[in-house]
């Protein structure tokens, strides 16, 4: 997911800009002045700033666009000047001499999907260029200060440059093999490679018909020459060659563990593309190189690590439900469906089952009803020669998505011949992109959507074969109404991302009009709230005031009812939701105590509106502020009929 700042002191054009570009997968940080959205700047990566012109107060946004071009590590970000006022050549000069890449008019969001694109497409080069420069260099560095590294597995790989076999400083796989040929370990890369589990395997059996099961076994001592080999074309998988270097262990009296005559055998994968052939370090078909793929590993398995099925935060029935289908669900490599409302974290959850498994490609998104239908053909499928020999060849997101996750969001929305195509790759492994050869399909598939798709293709909207696929593997994600319990945790966690002071936390009011208001953008307005209210805040307590408008006209809305916050109970409510340490813990019976208020008082605040509204549960919902869903929970939670 890009990332996004939005430097703008106009809270309508905040919401505008945000609700689009969070429409189009981006997460997006507002700042209200130039000199906070500078401080952010700084203190977080972005791929893209959107900054208004005419900035209320302090530096305008000419300034800011010339301040950011000068800080290091962030001046290449793209910036897209805001204006509804630029109207001459002299503006338009201003702007470009302060760095800025493209404009925008203001409230006009007709150019605003296309420039974001663009800008992220330039941002995305620009990280590209600049991390090659690095593996260059850091090439040169190493080749300087040894040149003659590991001369044997050097010499066998030049005698294979000139049918495209690459050098390597890493290598893409790792097994250990017993001097009988089976492999005890293998690591992530290895499984990739041969396209299976290998613990236990016989190497005559992962790669028949080669050299190396015989050159496993008589390495002894010392290093053999590396071996070329092929993997054999399985169903799904496309043959591969590889080289494996062989180096076996001299054993040690005091680590036993490895055992006597363990063999490591390092792989690299000489696969490319047919277009690269010749170059030295050619890329895959997704256009990776192997050396790019290495730089990211350590941000990959920082993702593994945060990416768990223990990141749904929550005790509600609902969620854990949720966290045990999930965990059942990362041990396999089928279709996924995520159905739930907008905001409840099926991108979150898509991420949980792409990082969680055995997954050792990239995960790709692709938002279904951000493009018209011949361009997400194009963004979906790719594009062909024909394009190729134009120069805007697109490999598609199902190309890039090899030996990974595929996630479609509002797959609803996907065009009916689409679907039928996408279908086809489904069941046949396979798909072709416009006058190109027939290529594998090697994703796991896993779509979003707001709308039951069983309903949708009996109404002809969606098609039934592909909707009785994606229902074979379906979780339900609920709506934060119907988990209110679960409100707490996840306030805590976005304080912890969030918070710029210590000890961040609520205030009494702020707490309980939290717990009030119905989320009808679920996690991703809850997040978004936080935000804001930790940007607002000057201090480490939160309070109303901090917290968006619609908050207090909330609470307004709830005094005119007669509804207000209870006297005693915000405290205790207040430290849960704000994440705070409690020192010191209060007693059990007065957090009983507390709790009981809490009820009592919710139990009145029902009856009240019952009454005032003469048993119409409609028109009590409404006084108090409440969805209808919500309204017959509690209800049914308090035993009112």
């Amino acid at each position: 997911m890009n990332q996004v700042l939005l430097i703008e002191d106009d809270p309508g054009a905040q919401l505008l800009y945000r609700n689009r570009l969070a429409d189009l997968g981006h997460r997006v940080v507002v700042s209200s002045t130039g000199a906070m959205g500078l401080v952010e700047a700084r203190a977080t990566p972005f791929d893209l700033f959107l900054v208004d012109v005419e900035l209320g107060s302090g530096i305008d946004g000419y300034e800011v666009c010339r301040r950011l071009k000068t800080i290091p590590g962030i001046h290449g970000v793209p910036v897209v000047l805001i204006s509804g006022r630029v109207k001459t050549h002299e503006d338009l000069h201003r702007g470009y001499e302060a760095g800025c890449q493209s404009f925008l008019v203001k409230g006009d969001l007709t150019l605003l999907e296309d420039t974001v694109r663009a800008m992220l497409r330039i941002k995305s080069l620009q990280d590209e260029l600049a991390l090659q420069n690095r593996l260059l260099e850091e090439r040169n560095r190493r080749f300087e200060a040894d040149p003659a590294r590991n001369p044997g597995f050097a010499k066998a790989l030049a005698s294979h440059q000139g049918s495209g076999a690459r050098e390597h400083d890493h290598p893409d796989g790792l097994l250990l093999v017993d001097g009988e040929g089976v492999v005890r370990s293998s690591d992530r890369g290895a499984r990739e490679l041969f396209g299976q589990l290998l613990d236990g395997k016989h190497l005559a059996l992962l790669a028949p018909d080669s050299r190396l099961e015989a050159s496993v076994r008589n390495a002894r001592t010392e290093p053999l020459e590396p071996v070329r080999f092929e993997v054999p074309e399985r169903p799904g998988r496309r043959a591969r060659q590889l080289v494996a270097s062989i180096h076996p262990l001299v054993p040690n009296p005091e680590r036993l563990d490895l055992g006597l005559g363990t063999r490591v055998v390092l792989l690299h994968d000489l696969h490319y593309d047919a277009a690269s052939k010749g170059q030295s370090s050619a890329p895959d078909r997704r256009g990776k190189s192997p050396a790019l793929r290495r730089e990211w590993a350590p941000l990959v398995e920082a993702a593994r690590a945060t990416y768990r099925p223990s990141a749904l935060l929550g005790t509600s029935a609902a969620l854990q439900e949720l966290r045990q289908g999930v965990e059942h669900l990362v041990r396999d490599d089928q279709p996924v469906q995520l159905r739930g409302p907008s905001g409840s974290g099926k991108l979150f959850v898509a991420r949980i089952l792409h990082y969680s498994g055995a997954h050792p490609g990239p995960f790709v998104t692709l938002a279904c009803g951000a493009f018209g239908a011949r361009a997400l053909e194009a963004e979906l499928f790719g594009s062909g020669d024909a394009e190729a020999l134009a120069g805007a060849a697109h490999a598609g997101a199902i190309l890039e998505a090899e030996g990974g996750t595929l996630f479609l969001q509002d797959v609803e929305r996907l065009p009916l011949p689409l679907q039928e195509r996408l279908l086809e790759a489904l069941d046949g492994g396979r798909f072709q992109r416009p006058l190109s050869a027939p290529e594998r399909f090697e994703a796991r598939l896993v779509v979003g959507t707001r709308v039951d798709l069983q309903r949708a293709a009996a109404e002809g909207q969606f098609l039934s074969e592909l909707a009785r696929r994606l229902a074979a593997r379906a979780l339900f994600l609920p709506a934060l109404a119907e988990r209110a319990q679960d409100i707490a945790p996840l306030c805590r966690h976005f304080l912890t991302l969030h918070a710029r002071f210590e000890g961040a936390r609520f205030s009494a009011r702020a707490a309980w009009l939290l717990t009030q208001h119905d989320w009808p953008e679920n996690v991703r307005e809850l997040e978004h709230t936080v935000h804001e209210a930790c940007a607002s805040a000057r201090a480490a307590e939160i309070g109303v005031e901090h917290l968006p408008p619609r908050f207090v006209e909330l609470e307004k809305r709830l005094e005119l009812a007669g509804i207000r916050a209870p006297a005693q109970a915000p405290r205790a409510e207040a430290e849960d939701v704000s994440g705070a340490r409690r020192e010191p813990t209060p007693p059990i019976e007065a957090l009983d105590s507390t709790v009981s208020l809490l009820v009592a008082y919710e139990r009145q605040a029902l009856l009240h509106a019952l009454r005032e509204k003469q048993g119409d549960k409609m028109a009590a919902a409404k006084l108090l502020d409440v969805g209808k869903s919500t309204l017959y929970r509690k209800l049914r939670e308090h035993g009112i009929t």
